[in-house]
C-alpha cells in the first residue's frame, strides 16, 4: 500500500490546496491519503478561520481519506516543533511519502537537513540579542554553506526533513511545484490561485472571493462565523491586565522580562496589532510574539506544554471508507492512544486532552458550538 499524508492548516481550504490533492493522487495513486491538520488555533498564533470541523468537511469534500487533530501543543509552534509534533503523528498512521508545497521541489532536503545538522551542532553563534533566531540561523547557513533559505515553504520542507532525522522515520519527502499559485502570504487577490492569507484578509473585509475557493468551502464558509483576534483581543486585555507578573512569568515562552513589557503596553493597545507593534523588537518576530498572546489567552504554562508534548494522542477529525479501513488495519499497531470520542475522563480535569479542550473553549465565548464533547469523526460516504 501507499500511504501519503499532508500537514495542513486549510485555513481556508482554497483551491491551491484542491490542485495539491489533485496532484497527489494524479503523481502518486495512494491507496490512501491522510492529512494531520492544526486544531481552531494555527501555527503564527492565529485563531483558524473555521473551526476544526468545519475544515474537517472542506478536507473531505475536496478528496481527502482521514482527518486528524494536530493539538494545540504542536500547531502553535515555531516550525522545528510543529513539523516534528505532525510527523509524530504521521509516524503513527504509517504514512510513508510526505507531499508539501515547496518553491524548489528540486532541492534535496535531507542532504541539506544533515548539513545543517553540523554546523548549527557545532556552532555558538546564536547569541545575537539584537536579532531573531531565524534571522542569526540564516546568517550562518549563508556563510556556512553558501546558500540562503528565505522562502516559507522551503523553510518548512526543511523542517520536515531535520524532524525525520530526529525521530528516524524514513517517510519519503515529495515537494510539489507551487507553478502558477500566489506567493505565501501574498497579501492581494490573484484570482483563481490566491494565497490563504489573501483570501483570509478578503473574507473578513467581506469582500468577495469565491473565485479562489472550491464550490463546497464556498458553501461552508457562506454559512459560517469567520473568527479572529479581533473577537478576542478583550479576553487577552482582560488576562494581562489582572494577571500578576509572577503567573505571567509561568506562561510558556516568556521569557526576557516579556511579562513585563506585556503588562505595559496593553494598556493603551487598541487591538492585537497595535499591542504586536508596541511590544515588538529586533529579537522578536511577530508570529513569536502573536503565538505568546495566545499562549497567554489560553493560560498555558511551561509545565503544561511540557507534559502535553509527553501525552500525545491521535484525535480522529473524519474519514471516508478508505480512511476508515486504514484507521482499522492499523490501530493495534499504535502506541498513542486513537481517540474518536472525547468523554469526560479525557477532556476534564487531568485527563489526556484536558488542556486542548480547555483552549477550545475560549470559542464558545463568542457563540461557537462544542468543539469536543458529543463529537464524532465526520463521515464522507
Amino acid at each position: 500500500m501507499k500511504i501519503c499524508g499532508i500537514i495542513v492548516e486549510y485555513n481556508p481550504l482554497h483551491n491551491g490546496h484542491l490542485w495539491q490533492i489533485q496532484q497527489v493522487k494524479q503523481q502518486l495513486h495512494p491507496d490512501v491519503l491522510i492529512v494531520v491538520m492544526s486544531g481552531n488555533f494555527v501555527q503564527r498564533g492565529d485563531f483558524a478561520l473555521l473551526d476544526k470541523w468545519q475544515r474537517t468537511q472542506m478536507a473531505l469534500d475536496a478528496g481527502v481519506d482521514l482527518v486528524v487533530e494536530l493539538p494545540v501543543y504542536g500547531a502553535v509552534q515555531p516550525a522545528d516543533i510543529f513539523a516534528e509534533e505532525a510527523l509524530r503523528l504521521l509516524q503513527q498512521l504509517q504514512v510513508d511519502t510526505l507531499v508539501f508545497g515547496s518553491e524548489y521541489p528540486k532541492l534535496d532536503y535531507y542532504q541539506l537537513a544533515q548539513q545543517i545538522q553540523q554546523v548549527t551542532n557545532t556552532s555558538d553563534q546564536f547569541v545575537d540579542f539584537r536579532n531573531t533566531y531565524a534571522t542569526q540561523f540564516n546568517q550562518i547557513i549563508e556563510q556556512k554553506l553558501g546558500m540562503k533559505i528565505t522562502k516559507p515553504n522551503q523553510l518548512l520542507g526543511l523542517a520536515y526533513a531535520q524532524a525525520c532525522l530526529k525521530l528516524s522515520y524514513q517517510v519519503q519527502l515529495y515537494p510539489l511545484k507551487r507553478n502558477g499559485q500566489a506567493k505565501h502570504n501574498e497579501s492581494s487577490l490573484h484570482g483563481k490561485y490566491s494565497s490563504a492569507s489573501a483570501i483570509r484578509q478578503a473574507l473578513l473585509a467581506g469582500e468577495d472571493c469565491q473565485i479562489s475557493l472550491p464550490i463546497a468551502a464556498r458553501k461552508i464558509i457562506a454559512s459560517s462565523k469567520l473568527y479572529s483576534w479581533n473577537d478576542f483581543f478583550a479576553f487577552l486585555k482582560y488576562r494581562l491586565l489582572t494577571a500578576s507578573i509572577a503567573e505571567l512569568g509561568e506562561i510558556y515562552q516568556m521569557n526576557e522580562g516579556l511579562e513585563y513589557k506585556f503588562q505595559h503596553e496593553i494598556v493603551s493597545a487598541v487591538d492585537l496589532a497595535d499591542f504586536l507593534q508596541k511590544s515588538k523588537s529586533k529579537r522578536y518576530t511577530y508570529a513569536r510574539l502573536r503565538r505568546l498572546c495566545l499562549y497567554t489567552l489560553l493560560n498555558i504554562t511551561t509545565e503544561q506544554m511540557q507534559t502535553m508534548r509527553k501525552q500525545r494522542y491521535l484525535h480522529v477529525l473524519g474519514f471516508n471508507w478508505r480512511g476508515q479501513q486504514h484507521l482499522h488495519t492499523i490501530k493495534k499497531n499504535l502506541s498513542m492512544p486513537l481517540i474518536t470520542k472525547v468523554t469526560q475522563k479525557l477532556g476534564n480535569g487531568n485527563g489526556l486532552m484536558a488542556r486542548s479542550v480547555a483552549g477550545d473553549r475560549i470559542l464558545n465565548l463568542v457563540g461557537a458550538p462544542e468543539q469536543n464533547f458529543g463529537r464524532q469523526p465526520l463521515i464522507r460516504k
